[in-house]
């Protein structure tokens, strides 16, 4: 495995453990609390990683089908608990690690495709582009 890829699953693996040691913390109704009505809830973001690295890793790099409901993850209000969404990111890290520990040098080299929605691209951009 490249030097760049071992350092780069290294500096992920610590931050997600810093997450779910956070979300074991907390009690899942407080994961599903917004601040704010403008805000995301903790429980959101974590859909949302687990969403991003999916569509960034999996699916691009590791060219698994492009699987995302990227609005879900804003919109859900509850009902997963910080042990399911424990797990939805460990189970999404390691398919992640398969895939990145399998990469050599030429593999970081090619041209990747992210793919998205198109409404998920309008309401990134805030535009209304149509296809």
């Amino acid at each position: 495995m490249p030097d760049l890829t071992k350092n780069v699953l290294e500096d992920m693996n610590k931050q997600l453990d810093r997450i779910i040691k956070s979300l074991n913390r907390l009690d899942d109704d407080l994961i599903w609390k917004k601040m704010k009505d403008s805000m995301n809830s903790i429980g959101n973001l974590c859909l949302h990683l687990a969403g991003n690295e999916y569509q960034n890793l999996i699916s691009a790099i590791g060219n698994k089908p492009f699987i995302r409901e990227r609005a879900q993850e804003f919109n859900s209000e509850g009902g997963i608990s910080k042990d399911e969404l424990s797990s939805l990111l460990l189970r999404t890290r390691s398919e992640s690690e398969s895939i990145l520990s399998v990469l050599s040098e030429q593999d970081l080299k090619r041209e990747v495709i992210i793919r998205y929605d198109l409404e998920d691209w309008n309401r990134m951009l805030r535009v209304n582009a149509s296809g």
